[in-house]
């Protein structure tokens, strides 16, 4: 339940057998962020000594990725974590972040450090945040559109 409650993946026990739930194309059918979290529980299960995390927030809306990070934080104490990650708010977490330009490390440092010292990894950042921001506003449109009567839609 440690390793659920960290990943915020709860909704597990809202499934028809719980943990024991098939998923899958035989069984209940899961969101892409309903599985990166049910995934990271399980490897948070093994307790591991490092932890290798590949986009493991994509999926997830800001606010869910904010808990399941912090959560993160507070939960692997010594563990190493390397991660694999586009998303700012992930890079600003890390300890250390290596910048590479077609493979191989340009830069390295904390992610303050690299927006000030590093003009193309602050291109890449601002880049990143703009496209969010509109996908953001986006989805916020398609949301209020959906919500309004029908009749609405004609008028």
């Amino acid at each position: 339940d440690v390793a659920l409650g960290v990943a915020e993946a709860g909704f597990v026990h809202e499934l028809p057998a719980g943990l024991d739930t098939e998923v899958g194309e035989r069984g209940v059918g899961l969101s892409g962020g309903q599985r990166q979290r049910l995934a990271l529980a399980r490897a948070l299960v093994r307790r591991p000594t490092v932890l290798l995390l590949d986009d493991t927030t994509s999926a997830l809306d800001p606010a869910t990725e904010a808990k399941v990070l912090a959560n993160l934080r507070r939960a692997l104490g010594s563990t190493t974590v390397v991660a694999v990650a586009s998303r700012p708010s992930t890079i600003a977490l890390a300890d250390d972040v290596l910048f590479l330009d077609e493979g191989t490390v340009v830069a390295h440092g904390r992610h303050e450090h690299l927006m000030a010292t590093v003009p193309a990894y602050r291109t890449l950042i601002e880049a990143f945040e703009h496209d969010r921001a509109a996908m953001d506003a986006e989805a916020a449109a398609a949301a209020a559109g959906a919500s309004e009567p029908l009749g609405a839609l004609h008028d």
